[in-house]
């Protein structure tokens, strides 16, 4: 009897809401991966970083996850059209130059409070921005918005943070705890670092543990040429503007 009831409801819902407002698990499809060139393709079982889904990357300070996330910017710029950093105050835009970035197809948003942040983080991932880089706190009445519009659109998104709230590591698909285990000296130069990297949590696929890999500073840094035209200063009042800048890139 229950269970007619249920199927009962479940239809209902569809009727009312339309067909896509309700869908069962097995019919869901798996997340596509996007191929990032890190070691973390291999821990996400899926051969890259999944999209549509919220990965964070955790980790004190000098554990070389913000590297590694900024390598990962660096490549969304030049492979997609649009990559957009949520920044909380702590983004210093010339540790990207020696990725050697694209100019065009980056936008900075400067999310004065977490509130902000939440809000532009959740129209930009529905509105479609490739690559969303999030390095601000996020209201967790904001996270549901976020991974909704992340996974209709295919949005990349990740998280930089030192220490997850319950309500953030919950939202999460793909979680990786960064530990430094040695720095690299060559010449008497700080280089680089050494890494541990584990898999904390694994939504997309069975979760294969740990790697290690190597963190290497970039040198030679290479200035970026008007770049203020791609950073936008969010405000409650005008976070309805923010949109992925328009751009020639594929």
């Amino acid at each position: 009897m229950q269970e007619v009831a249920l199927e009962s409801a479940i239809n209902s819902i569809r009727v009312r809401f339309g067909s896509q407002a309700l869908t069962r698990a097995a019919e869901l499809p798996p997340p596509q991966p996007w191929p990032s060139g890190s070691p973390l393709d291999r821990l996400t079982g899926i051969g890259g970083i999944p999209r549509g889904r919220l990965s964070l990357f955790t980790g004190a300070g000098t554990s070389g996850k913000l590297t590694l996330a900024l390598e990962l910017l660096a490549r969304a710029t030049r492979e997609f059209a649009h990559a957009v950093v949520i920044d909380g105050g702590g983004f210093d835009l010339s540790s990207l130059d020696s990725f050697s970035p694209e100019q065009g197809p980056l936008t900075i948003v400067r999310a004065p409070a977490p509130e902000t942040a939440g809000e532009a983080t959740a129209m930009l991932a529905r509105a479609g921005a490739r690559f969303l880089l999030v390095m601000s706190d996020v209201p967790e009445h904001w996270l549901g918005p976020i991974e909704s519009g992340a996974n209709r659109s295919g949005t990349v998104l990740v998280g930089v943070v030192e220490s997850p709230g319950r309500a953030l590591a919950h939202a999460s698909s793909f979680s990786v705890a960064f530990a430094r285990t040695e720095w690299i000296w060559e010449r008497g130069l700080l280089v680089g670092l050494r890494v541990a990297v584990r898999c904390t949590k694994n939504r997309v696929a069975p979760p294969l543990g740990e790697t290690e890999l190597e963190v290497r500073y970039p040198l030679g840094p290479r200035t970026l040429r008007d770049f203020s035209a791609g950073v936008v200063e969010a405000s409650p009042r005008d976070i309805a503007e923010v949109r992925p800048r328009a751009s020639a890139a594929v």
